[in-house]
């Protein structure tokens, strides 16, 4: 079954083809283009809309498509979440928060206006929020995800722009619901938490340039040692060890060093534990 143009709109509502009556009693257009719609109500293909005077306009299929997602998110209650994990700038192995995991929505709402920003979905888990974006053309710019980030709510994107537009609906629930490959976080309130606490337990370490190389003096797990002072060598040593949690931007490459060696944090059960 191939994916039809599932909603119209009729005195500036969308309705769903299952609401209007058949043909162009209907009474609705294109929430795309505005052009008048027939409400094709068959007994050997499914309901849906169709264009009545011309055929059917790209964007009347994204706006569909979009709408459609929103709608499977909306009846199925549930989704399968990608991990969540706290990312380094580093060569470090990246620590796990949470695997693949399947959960269900206690409640959820379309459109629903959160502050300054207007989600495409939000959802409720055992009491806390999460924003669902459905992006089919325009990926989610800086600028909301900076919204999203200051009101500290996690936020998911599930990218369609690289989906045929052929995709039948069943196709398009399981790619919603089942799958992961279309899914990424905008923003984790629990990777935020986790990468912040972390760094709070880290000494800010400035890099010194000696015969073309970038060394650390002091380096707490001693990594090198010259007549007695430990050091490590940043390009060697800091960017894959386990404590080096953080690397900042310099002036001409590598800037200033964040290492919990001192404190003992190389992994998620260390800083659970204090």
């Amino acid at each position: 079954m191939k994916f039809k143009l599932p909603y119209g709109l009729r005195d500036g509502k969308l309705v769903h083809i299952s609401e209007v009556e058949k043909g162009l009693k209907c009474g609705c257009v294109c929430p795309a283009c505005r052009h008048p719609l027939i409400a094709r109500k068959g007994e050997k293909t499914v309901h849906h809309f169709a264009h009545a005077n011309l055929a059917e306009c790209a964007k009347g299929m994204e706006t569909a498509l979009h709408l459609s997602a929103k709608e499977i998110l909306e009846r199925r209650k549930e989704i399968l979440l990608p991990k969540v994990e706290v990312e380094f700038n580093t060569y470090r192995p990246n620590w796990l928060i949470s695997d693949e995991r399947l959960i269900q929505f206690d409640d959820v709402k379309l459109e629903y206006r959160m502050d300054a920003i207007v989600p495409d979905v939000i959802v409720w888990i055992k009491g806390r929020p999460l924003m669902i974006e459905v992006t089919v053309t325009h990926k989610t710019d800086e600028a909301k995800i900076a919204k999203i980030k200051k009101l500290g709510i996690s936020s998911l994107e599930i990218d369609l722009s690289a989906i045929k537009r052929e995709i039948s609906v069943e196709e398009l629930e399981l790619i919603l619901i089942e799958e992961i490959g279309y899914k990424k976080w905008l923003h984790n309130e629990k990777t935020d938490f986790y990468k912040a606490r972390a760094l709070t337990f880290a000494e800010v370490k400035k890099p010194i340039e000696r015969n073309w190389a970038l060394h650390i003096d002091g380096c707490p797990i001693r990594s090198r040692v010259y007549r007695g002072k430990p050091y490590a060598n940043v390009i060697d040593d800091c960017l894959s060890c386990e404590y080096c949690l953080h690397i900042e931007d310099g002036e001409t490459g590598i800037g200033n060093i964040h290492c919990s060696g001192s404190t003992g944090i190389k992994e998620l059960v260390d800083l659970q534990r204090r």
